[in-house]
Protein backbone atom coordinates (compact mmCIF):
# COMPACT_ATOMS: atom_id res chain seq x y z
CA UNK A 1 0.00 0.00 0.00
CA UNK A 2 1.06 3.53 -0.66
CA UNK A 3 0.04 6.83 -2.20
CA UNK A 4 0.59 7.70 -5.86
CA UNK A 5 -0.42 10.39 -8.31
CA UNK A 6 -2.95 9.98 -11.10
CA UNK A 7 -0.32 9.75 -13.83
CA UNK A 8 1.73 7.50 -16.10
CA UNK A 9 4.10 6.51 -13.30
CA UNK A 10 1.16 5.14 -11.32
CA UNK A 11 0.15 2.88 -14.19
CA UNK A 12 3.75 1.85 -14.70
CA UNK A 13 4.12 0.93 -11.04
CA UNK A 14 0.93 -1.12 -11.10
CA UNK A 15 2.03 -2.97 -14.22
CA UNK A 16 5.50 -3.74 -12.88
CA UNK A 17 4.21 -4.79 -9.46
CA UNK A 18 1.47 -7.03 -10.80
CA UNK A 19 3.86 -8.64 -13.28
CA UNK A 20 6.00 -9.58 -10.26
CA UNK A 21 2.98 -11.18 -8.58
CA UNK A 22 2.15 -8.38 -6.15
CA UNK A 23 -1.35 -7.29 -5.18
CA UNK A 24 -1.07 -3.52 -4.89
CA UNK A 25 -3.50 -1.14 -3.20
CA UNK A 26 -2.65 2.45 -4.07
CA UNK A 27 -4.29 5.55 -2.69
CA UNK A 28 -4.42 8.09 -5.54
CA UNK A 29 -3.77 11.76 -4.86
CA UNK A 30 -5.59 14.09 -7.29
CA UNK A 31 -2.87 16.75 -7.47
CA UNK A 32 0.53 15.39 -6.44
CA UNK A 33 2.66 13.29 -8.77
CA UNK A 34 3.88 9.76 -8.12
CA UNK A 35 7.19 9.75 -6.26
CA UNK A 36 10.38 9.22 -8.23
CA UNK A 37 13.93 8.23 -7.39
CA UNK A 38 16.96 8.55 -9.66
CA UNK A 39 19.91 6.24 -8.95
CA UNK A 40 23.47 6.76 -10.20
CA UNK A 41 25.91 3.87 -9.71
CA UNK A 42 29.69 4.03 -10.00
CA UNK A 43 30.53 0.82 -11.86
CA UNK A 44 34.08 0.74 -10.49
CA UNK A 45 33.33 0.50 -6.78
CA UNK A 46 29.50 0.24 -6.86
CA UNK A 47 28.98 3.42 -4.84
CA UNK A 48 25.53 4.84 -5.49
CA UNK A 49 23.90 8.24 -5.28
CA UNK A 50 20.15 8.70 -5.06
CA UNK A 51 17.97 11.76 -5.61
CA UNK A 52 14.30 11.47 -4.67
CA UNK A 53 11.19 13.47 -5.44
CA UNK A 54 8.73 12.13 -2.87
CA UNK A 55 5.58 13.61 -4.36
CA UNK A 56 2.40 11.76 -3.42
CA UNK A 57 4.23 9.17 -1.34
CA UNK A 58 4.15 11.61 1.58
CA UNK A 59 0.38 12.10 1.34
CA UNK A 60 -0.90 8.67 2.42
CA UNK A 61 -3.78 8.96 4.91
CA UNK A 62 -5.01 6.48 7.50
CA UNK A 63 -8.60 6.59 6.25
CA UNK A 64 -7.44 4.55 3.25
CA UNK A 65 -7.23 1.64 5.69
CA UNK A 66 -10.90 2.10 6.58
CA UNK A 67 -12.00 1.01 3.13
CA UNK A 68 -13.32 -2.52 3.44
CA UNK A 69 -11.24 -3.97 0.62
CA UNK A 70 -8.01 -2.49 1.96
CA UNK A 71 -8.42 -3.48 5.60
CA UNK A 72 -9.57 -6.89 4.40
CA UNK A 73 -6.13 -7.44 2.88
CA UNK A 74 -4.51 -6.63 6.23
CA UNK A 75 -6.89 -8.92 8.08
CA UNK A 76 -6.10 -11.82 5.75
CA UNK A 77 -2.34 -11.37 5.94
CA UNK A 78 -0.34 -13.43 8.43
CA UNK A 79 2.85 -11.44 7.92
CA UNK A 80 2.81 -7.64 7.80
CA UNK A 81 5.67 -5.33 6.87
CA UNK A 82 5.95 -1.55 6.76
CA UNK A 83 8.70 0.83 5.79
CA UNK A 84 9.93 3.18 8.46
CA UNK A 85 9.09 6.02 6.07
CA UNK A 86 5.45 5.63 7.10
CA UNK A 87 6.40 6.94 10.56
CA UNK A 88 6.91 10.29 8.80
CA UNK A 89 4.19 10.28 6.14
CA UNK A 90 1.41 8.60 8.15
CA UNK A 91 2.34 7.44 11.62
CA UNK A 92 -1.32 6.69 12.43
CA UNK A 93 -1.54 4.08 9.67
CA UNK A 94 1.78 2.54 10.71
CA UNK A 95 0.70 2.15 14.33
CA UNK A 96 -2.72 0.76 13.42
CA UNK A 97 -1.11 -1.99 11.38
CA UNK A 98 1.49 -2.96 13.98
CA UNK A 99 -1.11 -2.90 16.78
CA UNK A 100 -3.34 -5.17 14.69
CA UNK A 101 -0.43 -7.55 14.17
CA UNK A 102 0.29 -7.69 17.90
CA UNK A 103 -3.36 -8.17 18.85
CA UNK A 104 -3.87 -10.98 16.33
CA UNK A 105 -0.53 -12.70 16.97
CA UNK A 106 0.79 -11.99 13.48
CA UNK A 107 4.40 -11.41 12.47
CA UNK A 108 5.21 -7.72 12.07
CA UNK A 109 8.31 -6.60 10.20
CA UNK A 110 9.63 -3.11 9.62
CA UNK A 111 12.46 -1.43 7.76
CA UNK A 112 14.63 1.33 9.18
CA UNK A 113 14.42 2.99 5.74
CA UNK A 114 16.96 5.81 6.18
CA UNK A 115 19.38 7.30 8.68
CA UNK A 116 17.20 10.36 9.23
CA UNK A 117 14.35 8.07 10.29
CA UNK A 118 16.60 6.61 13.00
CA UNK A 119 18.03 9.95 14.11
CA UNK A 120 16.46 12.77 16.14
CA UNK A 121 13.81 14.05 16.04
CA UNK A 122 12.02 11.25 14.13
CA UNK A 123 13.90 8.43 15.84
CA UNK A 124 11.65 8.64 18.89
CA UNK A 125 8.75 7.57 16.69
CA UNK A 126 10.69 4.58 15.48
CA UNK A 127 11.60 3.71 19.05
CA UNK A 128 7.91 3.73 20.04
CA UNK A 129 7.14 1.29 17.22
CA UNK A 130 10.08 -1.04 17.88
CA UNK A 131 8.34 -3.07 20.64
CA UNK A 132 5.92 -4.35 17.99
CA UNK A 133 8.64 -5.44 15.57
CA UNK A 134 9.38 -9.14 15.24
CA UNK A 135 11.82 -8.58 12.38
CA UNK A 136 13.81 -5.41 11.64
CA UNK A 137 15.55 -4.81 8.30
CA UNK A 138 18.02 -2.08 7.48
CA UNK A 139 21.50 -1.03 6.47
CA UNK A 140 24.37 -1.12 8.94
CA UNK A 141 24.68 2.68 8.97
CA UNK A 142 20.98 3.04 9.83
CA UNK A 143 21.27 0.52 12.66
CA UNK A 144 24.27 2.36 14.10
CA UNK A 145 22.43 5.69 14.09
CA UNK A 146 19.43 4.10 15.82
CA UNK A 147 21.61 2.48 18.47
CA UNK A 148 23.60 5.65 19.16
CA UNK A 149 20.82 8.25 19.22
CA UNK A 150 17.86 6.28 20.58
CA UNK A 151 19.37 3.41 22.57
CA UNK A 152 22.46 5.36 23.72
CA UNK A 153 24.90 2.63 22.71
CA UNK A 154 28.42 4.02 22.97
CA UNK A 155 30.17 1.24 21.06
CA UNK A 156 30.47 1.39 17.27
CA UNK A 157 30.84 -2.40 17.10
CA UNK A 158 28.25 -3.87 14.74
CA UNK A 159 27.63 -6.79 17.10
CA UNK A 160 27.00 -4.44 20.03
CA UNK A 161 24.62 -2.39 17.89
CA UNK A 162 22.64 -5.41 16.71
CA UNK A 163 22.46 -6.91 20.18
CA UNK A 164 21.07 -3.63 21.55
CA UNK A 165 18.33 -3.45 18.92
CA UNK A 166 17.56 -7.15 19.25
CA UNK A 167 17.23 -6.92 23.03
CA UNK A 168 15.10 -3.76 23.12
CA UNK A 169 11.82 -4.47 25.03
CA UNK A 170 9.22 -6.28 22.97
CA UNK A 171 5.46 -6.71 23.51
CA UNK A 172 5.32 -10.30 22.26
CA UNK A 173 7.99 -12.00 24.33
CA UNK A 174 7.16 -15.42 22.89
CA UNK A 175 8.64 -14.44 19.53
CA UNK A 176 12.28 -13.29 19.83
CA UNK A 177 13.23 -10.42 17.56
CA UNK A 178 15.38 -10.94 14.46
CA UNK A 179 17.58 -8.17 13.04
CA UNK A 180 18.80 -8.28 9.42
CA UNK A 181 21.23 -5.62 8.19
CA UNK A 182 23.23 -5.28 5.00
CA UNK A 183 26.34 -3.46 3.90
CA UNK A 184 26.66 -2.92 0.16
CA UNK A 185 28.47 -4.68 -1.49
CA UNK A 186 29.92 -6.86 1.24
CA UNK A 187 27.60 -8.75 3.55
CA UNK A 188 24.33 -9.45 5.29
CA UNK A 189 24.42 -9.84 9.08
CA UNK A 190 21.63 -11.51 11.04
CA UNK A 191 21.10 -11.25 14.80
CA UNK A 192 18.82 -13.75 16.52
CA UNK A 193 18.38 -15.05 20.04
CA UNK A 194 20.94 -17.72 19.14
CA UNK A 195 23.65 -15.23 18.21
CA UNK A 196 24.94 -13.20 15.28
CA UNK A 197 25.93 -14.62 11.89
CA UNK A 198 27.51 -12.91 8.91
CA UNK A 199 26.93 -13.92 5.30
CA UNK A 200 29.40 -12.65 2.71
CA UNK A 201 28.11 -11.69 -0.71
CA UNK A 202 29.27 -13.11 -4.00
CA UNK A 203 30.41 -10.46 -6.45
CA UNK A 204 27.56 -9.80 -8.90
CA UNK A 205 28.35 -10.37 -12.57
CA UNK A 206 26.25 -7.36 -13.55
CA UNK A 207 24.74 -4.41 -11.70
CA UNK A 208 21.11 -3.88 -12.67
CA UNK A 209 19.71 -1.50 -10.04
CA UNK A 210 20.32 -1.16 -6.31
CA UNK A 211 17.27 1.01 -5.63
CA UNK A 212 14.75 -1.00 -3.63
CA UNK A 213 17.12 -3.91 -3.06
CA UNK A 214 16.68 -3.65 0.71
CA UNK A 215 12.91 -3.83 0.36
CA UNK A 216 13.32 -6.75 -2.05
CA UNK A 217 15.44 -8.55 0.56
CA UNK A 218 12.79 -7.94 3.21
CA UNK A 219 10.04 -9.18 0.93
CA UNK A 220 12.00 -12.23 -0.13
CA UNK A 221 12.80 -13.27 3.44
CA UNK A 222 9.19 -12.81 4.52
CA UNK A 223 8.04 -15.25 1.84
CA UNK A 224 10.53 -17.97 2.75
Amino acid sequence: MGCVGDDFEKQNLIQLAESAGLDVKYQTHPKLTTGRCAVLINSRDQVRTMVASLGASEAFTADFLDERENWGVIEQAQILCSEGFFLVSCREAFMRVCEHAFKMGKIFSMTLSAKFICDDPIGVRLLSALPYADVVFGYEDEAKVLAKTQLHVQSSSLHAVLEAIRDTPKWNRNRPRVIVVTKIPERTTVATVDGIKEYRWKKPSKIVDTHGCGDALAGGMRTC
